[in-house]
């Protein structure tokens, strides 16, 4: 038979449990309806394999090069980052004004990345670091839009963010690539071509969603 003393260390457990989920439940809320935008990831290649051969003193220093220039790069074109994922970036471009005008700032802002590797590259050598190649990606679609009491960054998800990560690792080295979505809303700009990639298909729900490479 259970006694008194055995029940209240439950019950104090289970009340400061559903407190910590309230709280927790709060760091986290969504701004509104989801809005249109276009989403971009930036992934290093092999990049277990280059930062193993750097030394624990300089990886500070390889990381704040990598992530400072890319981003000075999105922030130029009007694009927000989000946050880094291990060795990748996440941020997105937002529709304002004009309908679908993120997909031609996201064009343009992640043609000049694959650009600028070169320069990239230049810094880390002169901070005696290796070369990096990278991937890439970007789709067109609706979000929701997140803000935290915990950064003053707001975060995104939804469907286009994780299919932009899976376009990312189809992609090749030092190319940009685009999903279908995107692709629909883009290709009567004459400014970019685009370039289907007919053997790497994403497989959704037993459909297939082609994937394109973009270029000048």
């Amino acid at each position: 038979m259970n006694t008194n003393s055995d029940i209240e260390p439950i019950l104090e457990v289970t009340k400061e449990h559903k407190e910590r989920e309230e709280k927790q439940a709060e760091l986290l809320t969504f701004t509104g309806k989801p809005q249109s935008c276009c989403v971009s990831l930036i992934d290093i290649v092999n990049s277990t394999k280059t930062t193993s051969g750097i030394p624990e003193d300089k990886l500070g220093i390889f990381y704040s090069v990598f992530l400072n220039f890319i981003s000075n790069i999105i922030k130029k074109h009007g694009g927000i980052v989000v946050k880094n994922i291990g060795d990748s970036l996440l941020y997105y471009f937002a529709d304002y004004k004009e309908e679908h005008n993120s997909i031609i700032d996201s064009c343009y802002c992640n043609l000049d990345i694959i650009d600028k590797r070169h320069d990239l590259n230049k810094i880390l050598e002169e901070e005696g670091l290796p070369n990096i190649s990278y991937r890439v990606s970007s789709d067109y679609g609706k979000v929701l839009v997140a803000v935290s009491i915990l950064s003053s960054i707001n975060d995104i998800f939804g469907p286009t963010v994780n299919m932009c990560a899976k376009i990312n690792h189809i992609g090749n080295a030092n190319k940009f690539f685009v999903g279908n979505d995107l692709y629909l809303n883009a290709k009567k700009n004459h400014e970019f071509k685009f370039e289907e990639i007919v053997d790497n298909q994403l497989t959704i729900l037993k459909n297939s969603y082609p994937i394109y490479y973009v270029k000048k």
